[in-house]
């Protein structure tokens, strides 16, 4: 997805102009990702920023993906920047922006750190000197829940149902030339699981890639070991931020480089074998691909031909957990290979592009016999083949892609971008999702998780008003013509959005929120055992103040009330935070902590809310119960480019004496985690 207006990446930055240094950066993607409220895979974005900011990209170079790839700029605004190029030659300066009609000074501001206009050599170095010459990352990471759980406290026979220890390590080495070339590993052991599990020749998760971008005139993309995908609109892939509704309304494209590197500690998602995206000429690019990877899936017998018992599976696991004697057993048991390619046709108003991916198991997927998994893909391979366009009139950006899984249904999907006005942007989106339609990495705008059994019409404006007052709203309506889980019978729903937000200049953001939600549910009445069919609501409103004290001292406060309500019960969840950030330049040391108090009726009425940790981590929980919440991140960065981070969190609930459950259980009213990291740049 296109993130082309982080515009709270940037509002408190105190040296936006002469200061370019990785915690600011990681400051600016966290304000982002606190506004969208979305548990996203960040790291790749993270990096991806970071490298830029320290390889800034030549905007008299850039093409529209290179554009899309620093997240910062509309989709109209980055075509206005090719045309405008294209016009009138290349820029002299990044000041020469003011006189694109799209840009305004803030634009620009955002834009400073990661792009450059003096650069007019070709690039010409070999790999081994760009090695020689690279720089390098690498941290650790150990974190642990202190209190026990039910899974690791031994039975009446001294075993536990995790067979690991509660420990969680982490370890990551990056390096990089100029973001060009880019290589790395990933080591992680989750909580529960073994340091090194029976049978495995390392650590439970491992990851490597290795990336050359730009290398020449032909080569565009080169990608080894793991990797990710991104095709048209996400119909059949896409990785990286897919986010939909949410703060920015108008953020509805998909878009950047096709082949990307894989660097996240999510442990699916990925592909692992190579690809490559060359250019024919100016205007046709052609990308291939080709992976293997053995994946984790519930695998069970399949009995229905009673001659012969042959292993199956009803669906991947996607938790990346490996603590009990279950998980295990699914561990890597699905062999994937996955092709495909792309044929792209750029041309300076748009592009078309036909896009392809076919993928093998090495088990049968079996479906169930529940009705609402009636029309569910089962066997062995399925294709999956789109053609995806952009085209651009005028203030009118038109964008789509059209999809099909071959004898499995197929997917279509419709938006444009409108510039009413230098102040008023407009994005509509209609979609189509067929309840057949299946894919393994899509990500498509929807109301569902999966892309399929939907239909929908997305509406989003925004309207800055003046300089200090912006208004962002959206409608999206949508039906679901056969059974979900959780609905037994076709259902509707339709969700609204409305935000004000206030802008003192590097001193005050305030705005208040509020998401109404409707969708049909079932539930069942309490003496009944038939399950019935209703309304369900839920109504959320926020006030959110960030007040920059000084250039050190920043404070954050937010209350959010939230309302559900169905056929049967109504319940209720309050949410009061208040953060202090302190980070100044001239000191070594910095801090980010908070303290919350929430009130909620039950899990339904639960609050989320956005909480800064370590670097390259995130959290989004949910509060619900009764209680407090408070946590406290240090960070000490030494003049030896050594940086030493320390999180503690504790939940205290004050209703009940337990948390969770299962082998998650907890017994008392307390939970506190620790979490310590180093990072080593040379």
């Amino acid at each position: 997805m296109k993130i082309y207006c982080l515009l709270l990446f940037l509002l408190f930055s105190t040296q936006l102009y002469n200061q370019v240094i990785s915690d600011q950066l990681f400051d600016q993607i966290e304000n982002f990702i606190e506004e969208q409220d979305l548990e996203v895979d960040v790291i790749n974005l993270y990096e991806r920023l970071q490298i830029l900011s320290e390889s800034p990209i030549d905007l008299n170079k850039a093409d529209a993906d290179d554009l899309t790839e620093l997240r910062l700029l509309s989709n109209i605004q980055v075509y206005a920047l090719i045309d405008h190029i294209a016009e009138f030659g290349k820029l002299i300066s990044i000041e020469e922006l003011q006189s694109i009609p799209s840009f305004n000074i803030e634009d620009i501001n955002r834009l400073r750190p990661f792009v450059k206009v003096n650069s007019n050599d070709q690039f010409q170095m070999s790999i081994p000197n760009m090695i020689f010459n690279s720089r390098n990352e690498f941290s650790l990471k150990w974190a642990r829940i202190l209190q026990t759980k039910k899974g690791f406290i031994p039975d009446e026979n001294g075993e536990t149902k995790y067979i690991g220890d509660q420990n969680r390590f982490l370890a990551r080495y990056r390096n990089n030339f100029e973001n060009r070339l880019r290589f790395g590993f990933t080591f992680e052991k989750d909580p529960g699981e073994k340091l090194i599990p029976e049978g495995s020749k390392g650590f439970d998760y491992m990851s490597f890639f290795m990336y050359l971008k730009d290398y020449n005139r032909t080569l565009k993309d080169l990608a080894i070991g793991d990797f990710s995908v991104s095709l048209g609109q996400g119909l059949i892939a896409h990785n990286g931020f897919g986010a939909g509704k949410g703060a920015l309304v108008t953020q509805i494209i998909r878009g950047g480089r096709v082949i990307r590197p894989y660097s996240s500690v999510f442990e699916n998602g990925y592909l692992r074998g190579i690809g490559t995206t060359v250019r024919i000429n100016e205007n046709i690019e052609i990308t291939v691909f080709g992976s293997r990877v053995n994946r984790d899936g519930n695998v069970q017998t399949d009995t229905l031909d009673t001659s012969e018992q042959e292993l199956a599976f009803t669906g991947l696991q996607t938790s990346g957990n490996h603590r009990t004697e279950g998980e295990i057993e699914d561990r890597k048991k699905v062999s994937n290979t996955t092709f495909g390619g792309a044929l792209k046709y750029k041309a300076r108003k748009g592009h078309i592009s036909f896009n392809m991916m076919s993928n093998q198991f090495g088990l049968t997927v079996l479906s169930d016999d529940k009705l609402y998994n009636k029309y569910r893909f089962s066997g062995t391979a399925f294709t999956n083949v789109s053609l995806d366009y952009n085209y651009r009139y005028r203030n009118f950006n038109f964008f789509g892609e059209s999809a099909t899984a071959v004898n499995n249904g197929s997917a279509h999907m419709f938006g444009a971008m409108i510039g009413l006005h230098k102040n008023v942007s407009l994005a509509l989106h209609f979609r189509n999702y067929s309840k057949g339609y299946v894919a393994l990495l899509p990500n498509a705008f929807a109301e569902s998780s999966s892309i399929n059994n939907e239909n929908g019409i997305y509406i989003g404006m925004e309207w800055q008003i003046s300089q200090k007052w912006k208004f962002r709203t959206y409608a999206d309506f949508w039906k679901h013509p056969w059974l979900k889980f959780g609905i037994s019978r076709p259902s509707n729903g339709q969700e609204y959005y409305l935000r004000l937000d206030y802008y003192l200049k590097r001193k005050l953001l305030a705005y208040i929120q509020y998401t109404n939600e409707e969708k049909l549910r079932d539930y069942i009445v309490d003496g009944f055992a038939t399950t019935q069919t209703g309304n369900q609501r839920k109504q959320r409103i926020r006030l959110h103040f960030t007040n920059q004290l000084t250039k050190g001292i920043e404070l954050r406060t937010r209350a959010e009330y939230v309302l559900f309500k169905n056929e049967i019960k109504q319940s209720r969840g309050f949410l009061l935070y208040q953060d202090i950030i302190f980070k100044s330049i001239a000191s070594p040391l910095s801090f980010t902590s908070r303290i919350a108090f929430f009130d909620t009726d039950d899990f339904d009425s639960r609050v989320f809310a956005y909480e800064n940790s370590v670097l390259y981590e995130f959290a989004i929980p949910s509060y619900f119960d009764q209680g407090f919440r408070y946590y406290l991140n240090l960070r000490y960065k030494t003049r030896q480019n050594l940086t030493i981070e320390l999180r503690y969190a504790k939940t205290h609930l004050t209703n009940r004496d337990s948390f969770s459950s299962g082998n998650e259980f907890i017994d008392g009213d307390s939970r506190s985690e620790i979490k310590i990291q180093t990072r080593y740049v040379f």
